[in-house]
């Protein structure tokens, strides 16, 4: 199992880069020619959050076993689509929001992996002194 995730990380980080390289070139082409209106990085944060959405998709979609880490990616690139699409449209004042959320989801992925590193009895946390 642990080699089926291995290779599905390698297939994911693969995609991702791919799609990294080819947001950053249409971005640049479409600054060049003018059609961003100089709002570049606001589509930057929409494509990375887009790319990260994607990432979590085939994560799902193939099985993978650690489901957290994946939805971590989830919660981050709709946090990025999010805050693009806050300031792209006026309402801008918003998107602390998406900061939220994302504190959130990391403090939930920090108290589950807790409990589950608890309930395989194989590491526990130090006592306090």
């Amino acid at each position: 199992m642990k080699n089926q995730n291995g290779v599905l990380e390698r297939t994911v980080s693969g995609i991702g880069w791919g799609l990294f390289l080819i947001l950053i070139g249409v971005l640049v082409f479409a600054q060049n020619k003018g059609w961003t209106n100089d709002h570049g990085w606001l589509y930057f944060f929409i494509g990375l959050g887009a790319i990260l959405v994607i990432g979590f998709l085939i994560r799902y979609l193939l099985g993978n076993k650690n489901l957290w880490n994946a939805l971590s990616g989830l919660v981050a690139g709709l946090a990025l689509i999010y805050i693009g699409i806050a300031f792209l449209y006026g309402f801008g004042d918003w998107w602390p929001l998406a900061l939220l959320v994302i504190g959130i989801g990391i403090l939930v992925k920090g108290i589950m992996n807790r409990k589950r590193v608890l309930m395989d009895g194989e590491t526990y946390p130090e006592k306090m002194s």
